[in-house]
């Protein structure tokens, strides 16, 4: 009987380290079998992370090598978390991501799967964000009442600079973002005391017209 395998193609982002030694250990009792014996048999993705299952010619074991780390033993993020947090923060969106891993010919996530990891992207980077603010606010309080600035009450009278900022395209025809940003700064330490975003366009309310709701 014809032995037939696994055709995998494309390429994949691993972690090298984890995957040179979870195949330098494969070595079966009784056969001494090692990954050289082994038969790939399919693939099981789950957006950028994949487990490969192969079953063992001599003595029939199964074995799994995945991608990374199937849970958070590195201290680094998850790939799916990483390869969205790193779009985020390089102004890119889903639709970039997919013809990124076109063009790598690399199996790209799903954009269901996408947007489930960018809402928890977006709370962890708030979540940082705020701790940053209030480390901040500490640190401005504390060198406002080293200078004596402080009022009658003994509250630090902290000195800021605030700026605010949208995208404007006067080329051709005018254009306003329906988005802008301000940000309160301490004068002394340079740092975001506080930041805040506006909308003109939700979605959500949008939705709730349509439905008159």
């Amino acid at each position: 009987m014809e032995e037939t395998y696994y055709v995998i193609e494309g390429r994949r982002i691993v972690d090298i380290k984890f995957m040179f030694n979870k195949i330098s250990k494969i070595k079966h009792e009784g056969f001494d079998c090692t990954f050289l014996n082994l038969s790939l048999q399919k693939e099981k993705r789950y957006g950028f992370y994949s487990e490969f299952i192969f079953i063992c010619n001599m003595c029939n074991k199964k074995e799994i090598i995945s991608t990374e780390p199937s849970l958070d033993t590195n201290g680094l993020l998850p790939i799916n978390m990483a390869v969205v947090s790193s779009s985020v923060n390089t102004g890119q969106g889903y639709s970039q991501l997919h013809q990124f891993s076109a063009i790598l010919n690399m199996p790209c996530m799903s954009n269901p799967l996408y947007q489930k990891c960018h809402e928890k992207v977006s709370s962890y980077t708030e979540s940082v964000a705020l701790e940053g603010t209030e480390e901040a606010a500490k640190e401005e309080a504390r060198l406002a009442i080293e200078h004596g600035e402080v009022n009658k009450n003994g509250v630090p009278m902290i000195t800021v600079v605030a700026d605010g900022a949208w995208s404007k395209r006067s080329y051709r025809s005018n254009y306003n973002a329906l988005s802008g940003v301000g940000c309160i700064v301490g004068y002394r330490t340079k740092k975001v005391l506080y930041i805040g975003v506006r909308n003109k366009y939700c979605s959500v309310c949008h939705k709730a017209d349509v439905i008159q709701k």
